[in-house]
């Protein structure tokens, strides 16, 4: 190495990249608001205005009604090709970003273009899987078509089933949208764990079996991370957490410490640094048995 890396110089590296996950989770909440007001537009003025009505303005319970909802081609169509293609375009851009992110962390340490390649390939073949899986189902228009059908099968008015899926599709109050929340449960943490995974494979191409629990405490962090924030473990410490403490609030299901670390919503990371820094921080810090490997 031309010059060492200091542990300075890392947590800048690392506080930069968590900045980018966080800004790309906040731009996903936003950018599913913007795309709610189109998903409710068409659904307020085409999709229920184009069911039958009696003369109260009320929506007929008729099979014709029900067949129209239950096919709801249109609706799919606008979600697929204009709502999805949108959001995928966002994860595609806002991944990139976090994967310069992640080589500029471990740039310090050398890697050879082959391992950034093959990191890189690695990673674009998660995101692939993941983004699959986020948009390989009908849970939005299902929604949609679940409410409609009520409201037809109960005569409701059409002012009022309008206004209760305008709060549905958009949100209400501080209560997410449909797209917002769908996103949230399933992409927010995703984006935090395409980084760890990322920083996992380059751990291990580079040797680095030492991290620092990396990132600050507020009133919300959970006392598994405020424990552990600031600290330097070995990397059998750190595998040790998936069963000890066997749970702790904020854990997910099956939670795999090295991509999910403190669980829901964690915006902690792991910084991985050499022995010969790690020793610095904690002089009383042992070898890690996987330097051996």
């Amino acid at each position: 190495m031309d010059k060492p890396p200091t542990i300075t110089d890392l947590n800048k590296r690392g506080n930069k990249r968590r900045a980018t996950v966080k800004e790309a989770q906040k731009g996903l909440i936003k950018k599913s608001g913007i795309l709610q007001r189109t998903l409710n537009a068409y659904v307020i003025n085409e999709l229920i205005q184009s069911l039958d009505k009696d003369k109260d303005n009320n929506l007929k319970n008729t099979s014709e009604n029900l067949k129209k909802i239950n096919k709801a081609a249109k609706l799919k169509r606008l979600i697929k090709n204009v709502i999805n293609a949108a959001l995928y375009d966002y994860y595609i851009k806002e991944f990139s970003k976090i994967t310069t992110q992640t080589i500029n962390y471990f740039s310090p340490f050398e890697p050879t273009p082959q391992a950034v390649e093959r990191i890189e390939g690695r990673g674009d073949t998660i995101t692939a899987g993941f983004l699959d899986e986020l948009f390989d189902n009908n849970q939005i228009s299902r929604s949609i078509q679940q409410t409609i059908t009520k409201g037809i099968t109960s005569n409701q008015n059409v002012t009022d089933i309008k206004s209760v899926l305008t709060d549905q599709i958009k949100g209400k109050n501080d209560k997410l949208g449909l797209l917002q929340s769908y996103h949230y449960q399933n992409g927010f943490n995703e984006l935090q764990a395409q980084a760890r995974a990322l920083d996992n494979e380059f751990s291990k191409a580079l040797g680095l079996n030492y991290a620092i629990y990396q990132g600050g405490e507020k009133t919300t962090t959970r006392d598994f991370c405020s424990n552990r924030v600031g600290g330097v473990y070995t990397r059998e410490e750190i595998l040790q957490w998936n069963h000890t403490p066997a749970t702790w609030s904020g854990r997910m299901e099956n939670n795999d410490i090295l991509i999910d670390l403190g669980g829901w919503n964690c915006g902690h990371k792991l910084g991985w640094i050499t022995y010969e820094l790690a020793k610095r921080m904690n002089p009383a810090i042992e070898k890690s048995k996987y330097d051996n490997d």
